[in-house]
């Protein structure tokens, strides 16, 4: 009778509770492998594998709202761009260089007045 009364106690409310964290734990699984699935289609590396259009690099597409061209001096795989910007206008000049067909090799801040000073060394990706 002893045995009956622990039966019931202890050991089937743990087995029911084992048969139900085995059940979440087989949901978790199968949530955990479909998005590991779609995490991968959205990856840098899937991304690289896909054709990225970028753009041709013109120095004058760095001359509007807070950014002014102060020199541009051509080289042979790159050059050296030099812009006066407002602080805020700086990661978007390096958003817009990753879009062009060209890598920052090197770049320079400093104050100019109410603006900034940057002097980028670029390097062309692709040879023409």
């Amino acid at each position: 009778m002893l045995t009956l009364v622990a039966w019931g106690a202890v050991v089937k409310p743990l087995h029911s509770r084992q048969v139900a964290l085995n059940v979440q734990l087989a949901d978790t699984l199968r949530t955990r492998a479909t998005l590991w699935t779609m995490a991968m289609r959205y990856s840098p590396a899937a991304e690289q594998g896909n054709a990225q259009i970028r753009q041709g690099f013109s120095p004058l597409d760095f001359q509007h709202g807070g950014t002014k061209l102060v020199h541009w001096k051509p080289s042979r795989n790159g050059g050296e761009l030099t812009l006066d910007a407002d602080w805020a206008q700086i990661p978007d000049v390096f958003t817009r260089l990753a879009q062009r067909d060209v890598n920052v090799e090197a770049f320079d801040m400093s104050p100019q007045g109410a603006q900034l000073r940057l002097s980028i060394q670029l390097e062309r990706l692709h040879a023409e």
